[in-house]
C-alpha cells in the first residue's frame, strides 16, 4: 500500500462495475447478469497486512444444472475479461466524469461512516499508531483528502498501470475444468506483471506505547496491540489460534467470562489475530472510569495463559468452536477464496481438515510456549473529555 495510490485503488473497483464497452451502464450490466442465469457480480477492495487487494468476482450456476447445459464457465470468464479490460470511457478516452464524481462521493461517505463508528475508529487508530507511518497503517478505503484530488484522468492512468503490471491472481471454486481456465488466462490476461511480493510481518519498535484520545463519546473503547512473532505460515500458528481462542475468541473465553460476565466491566471483549502482521488485538467497550481495572484484568488473563491455567473444558470448547467455523467456511466460496489468498501472500499455512486436526492436537504446553513470546506493544483508549486518565493524549478527528 502506498499513500499516493491507496485512494485510487479504493475507488477503481467501483468504477469498473459502472459500465463497460459492451454494457455501458449499470442497467446494461444487470441485464447481462440476468442472461447469465442471475449471476452475482461484485467489485471491491480489500486489505491483507500491507497489501491492498482489488477484486472482481462472479457467482454463476454451473451449466450442468441448467437446461441444455450451457457453457457458463466460458461465459463467466468473458464477462470478467470485459469488466477488467474494456471499461466504459468517454470521448476523451478516460473514465466518465459523472461516474467518478458519484463514486468519490459514495466512498467519502463510507470513510466518514467508519470514523463515526467508534469501535472501528478505535481499532484503526490502534493500527495507525502501531504503524508509525508504515503502509499497513493505511485504511483500505483510502483518505478523504486524497479522494478529492482524484480526476478521471488520474484514475484511468492508475487503472492502466494496474491492468498491465500489477500482480494478478485468478481463483475459481467449483466443479470446473482447470485447463479451460488456464488457457483463457494465458491468452487474455498474460503480460509482464510484477511478482506477488509476500507480506512483511510487523516489526516492533521495542517500546510500550499508550495513547489516550478524547472525543465526545458515550462509551470508552480500549484496544491493545501485541506482537505474537507468528504469521499464518508459521508451523505453530495453530497453537497461537488456540491461545487467542481461549483468551478471547468465543463466549466461553477468559476475557468474556472475567471482564464482562464476572466483573461486569465491559459491554464486549475479544481477542483476535492478524495472521498477516503477526499481531494480536484485544478490544473492549467499557465505562470510562473502568479503564485501569480493565487493563489490570486483561493483564491477569494473559498471565494465566502464560502459567498454563487452561482447563480441558476450555480446550474442548475452543476446538469445537474452531471446527464449526472452519467447516462452515468450506461451504462459502468467498471465504474459501479469502483463506487461499491469505496463504498465497503469506507463503503457506493450513486450512480445512488439516487445520482442524492441527488445532485438536495442540497441547497446553504448546500454548504456553506461544504465550511466552507475546509482548505488549501499544494501548489505545478512546474516552470522553470528562474522564480522568493518564498517558499521551491525542485530539480526535
Amino acid at each position: 500500500m502506498d499513500p499516493a495510490t491507496v485512494s485510487l485503488g479504493a475507488l477503481l473497483p467501483h468504477i469498473l462495475k459502472r459500465g463497460t464497452v459492451s454494457w455501458p451502464n449499470f442497467t446494461a450490466i444487470q441485464q447481462q447478469l440476468e442472461s447469465l442465469y442471475g449471476a452475482t457480480f461484485r467489485a471491491d477492495v480489500g486489505k491483507i497486512g500491507d497489501k491492498q487487494l482489488i477484486s472482481v468476482s462472479l457467482e454463476v450456476i454451473h451449466g450442468q444444472y441448467l437446461p441444455g447445459k450451457p457453457d457458463t464457465l466460458s461465459a463467466s470468464l468473458e464477462f470478467l475479461d470485459e469488466v477488467l479490460n474494456r471499461p466504459q470511457v468517454n470521448s476523451g478516452g478516460v473514465f466518465e466524469n459523472e461516474y467518478v464524481t458519484q463514486e468519490k462521493e459514495l466512498l467519502t461517505r463510507q470513510i466518514h461512516a467508519l470514523i463515526n463508528d467508534k469501535g472501528q475508529y478505535a481499532l484503526h487508530r490502534l493500527i495507525e499508531t502501531m504503524a508509525q507511518g508504515r503502509p499497513f497503517g493505511l485504511r483500505k478505503l483510502g483518505r478523504v483528502e486524497d479522494l478529492v484530488k482524484v480526476t478521471p484522468e488520474s484514475l484511468y492512468a492508475y487503472y492502466q498501470t494496474v491492468r498491465k503490471s500489477s500482480p494478478f491472481v485468478l481463483m475459481a471454486v467449483g466443479d470446473l475444468d482447470p485447463d479451460v481456465i488456464a488457457t483463457y488466462v494465458s491468452t487474455h490476461w498474460n503480460g509482464h506483471r510484477s511478482e506477488l511480493v509476500k507480506i512483511q510481518p510487523y516489526t516492533p519498535l521495542n517500546r510500550e506505547y499508550e495513547v489516550i484520545e478524547k472525543q465526545p463519546v458515550q462509551q470508552g473503547k480500549i484496544n491493545i496491540g501485541y506482537f505474537t512473532r507468528r504469521t499464518y505460515a508459521s508451523a505453530d500458528y495453530p497453537a497461537l489460534m488456540m491461545y487467542a481462542g481461549i483468551l478471547g475468541g468465543f463466549a466461553h473465553s477468559k476475557l468474556f467470562v472475567n471482564v464482562r460476565e464476572k466483573e461486569s466491566l465491559a459491554y464486549y471483549a475479544y481477542a483476535r489475530l492478524d495472521a498477516a502482521l503477526a499481531l494480536m488485538i484485544i478490544g473492549a467497550g467499557i465505562e470510562f472510569e473502568d479503564y485501569p481495572a480493565v487493563k489490570r484484568i486483561i493483564g491477569e488473563q494473559l498471565e494465566a495463559m502464560r502459567q498454563g491455567d487452561i482447563d480441558q473444558q476450555e480446550m474442548h470448547f475452543t476446538e469445537q468452536a474452531f471446527r464449526n467455523d472452519i467447516l462452515s467456511e468450506e461451504d462459502v466460496p468467498t471465504q474459501l477464496i479469502g483463506r487461499q489468498m491469505e496463504k498465497l501472500v503469506l507463503g503457506g499455512g493450513l486450512s480445512g481438515e488439516a487445520l482442524i486436526q492441527a488445532l485438536e492436537s495442540v497441547t497446553v504446553p504448546e500454548i504456553q510456549r506461544v504465550a511466552e513470546d507475546i509482548t505488549l506493544d501499544t494501548i489505545y483508549f478512546l474516552t470522553t473529555d470528562q474522564a480522568a486518565t493518564g498517558g499521551d493524549e491525542a485530539q480526535g478527528e
